[in-house]
This record gives structure tokens, sequence and C-alpha cells, in this order.
């Protein structure tokens, strides 16, 4: 297997240069990148990542882990997150909770370990020792979509309150009086907040909020499904 040597030696100049080539320096003049890109192809020399990221401490990696991938909110959201990385030259190892704070910290033990630049996560509801341990030693470290409690964590979310406002105010337009609502789970920050403000949002249209129309899922398909049937076999059901 070829290395920066091999490439150095074939290309006509010194390591250091082919180091400068490899990690994109502007200091190589147009001439000398060609000559070292063409001896990389014709070697098919691959720079060693792990070697790489001893020497300069950093990996160019960052590390995503999201609560359920079946979600079709969290696959939207990994994209987003990919396509962004790639154009900031960064590459993302994603990692799926499925909801479950150990399995969560597989995947937050395991980013760590493989030294990714930076961890973005969605957490489960439950704060473990294991996050709480990353939060204290300041590893780089943001939130997406969901707060914990008692955590200082910078956090990445959307304006959900905005968007419920704005459901609400269009059923109550098309002449709908009776709202139920399918939260997510009240331990998750968003299955709380998202609740507050549908209530608000129902207070502001003059509508009332039967406490049987306001039912907990858990963010799954199944889940709304199974709870949608109940809401329309109430004897009052909502429409």
């Amino acid at each position: 297997m070829a290395g920066v040597k091999d490439v150095a030696r074939l290309a006509g100049v010194s390591v250091a240069t082919v180091s400068r080539v490899l990690n994109d320096s502007a200091a190589v003049t147009g001439e000398t990148r060609a000559r070292v890109l063409e001896a990389v192809a014709e070697l098919g020399y691959r720079p060693n990542a792990v070697a790489r990221s001893l020497r300069t401490d950093t990996t160019r990696t960052i590390g995503l882990v999201i609560g359920d991938i079946l979600n079709p909110f969290f696959t939207e959201l990994a994209r987003a997150v990919e396509d962004e990385a790639r154009r900031s030259g960064y590459s993302v190892v994603i990692g799926n909770a499925d909801e479950r704070p150990e399995r969560q910290d597989h995947y937050v033990r395991t980013l760590l370990e493989q030294r990714v630049d930076g961890l973005l996560l969605c957490p489960t509801a439950e704060i473990t020792p294991l996050v709480r341990d990353v939060v204290r030693d300041g590893a780089p470290l943001v939130f997406l979509d969901r707060t914990l409690p008692g955590l200082d964590v910078p956090t990445v979310r959307a304006d959900g309150a905005e968007a419920i406002g704005a459901l609400v105010a269009h059923l109550r337009g098309l002449g709908r009086r009776r709202v139920a609502f399918i939260s997510g789970p009240a331990l998750l920050s968003t299955g709380r907040e998202r609740t507050e403000a549908f209530r608000a949002a129902m207070r502001a249209n003059g509508l009332e909020v039967p406490e049987e129309y306001l039912v907990a899922g858990d963010f799954r398909a199944g889940s709304g499904r199974e709870t949608a049937a109940r809401l329309l076999d109430l004897p009052r059901p909502p429409r």
C-alpha cells in the first residue's frame, strides 16, 4: 500500500508539500498541486484518517444521535444536517436512539470515543449520567428539537407554538369547534410545550378543550392511529 513518502518521491516534492496539498493549503503552486494529485491518483494513495486526526486533533466528522429513524421528522432533520455538514467539509455519523436512553448513551459514548469534532443530540426524556457528564466536561454538544431541565446546552429548535396556533386558527376558520390534540409524551419537552401551545391557541380562538380531547402518544405512527381511533369512538367525538 502506497504511503505519503511514495507520493512525495513520485511527485518530486517533500512530504510536507504533499501534506499541504492534501489539506488544501493555499501555500502551494498550481503546478505542484497538480503533480501531487497526479501521483496520488497513480499510486491509489488514501490518507490515514486516524493518524491524521491524532496529528491535527480533528476528524472532520460530526456525530448525530436522533430519536427515532422511522419518524419522518428525524429523517428530514438528518438529511438537512448531512447536507449542511457536507457543504462545510464535514462527514456525519448517525445513530438511532429509538427513544431509548440506553441506546442513546451507547451512541454518545461510541461517537465520543471516535473523536468526533462535535455532537448533535436529540435527547430522550431521561437525563442519563452519561449525558450529564458530557455537559459537565464541556464536550462540543448541541441539542436538537428538545431540551432537558437543569442542563445548560445550546439548542436548535423549530417554533412549534406558531405552527400549532396557525393550525387551530385554520380549523376555526373552517367552522370546526371540537378540536382534539394528540401530543407527544409529557416527559419530553416537545410534548409538554406543544400541549401548552395547543391550549393557548384554543383559548385565543374562543374554543374549549375537554380533557378527553387531550391525549398523549409517543410520536410514532402506530400510536397516532390508535389514539385517533379512540378519540373518534368517544360519545362526543371531535369534528
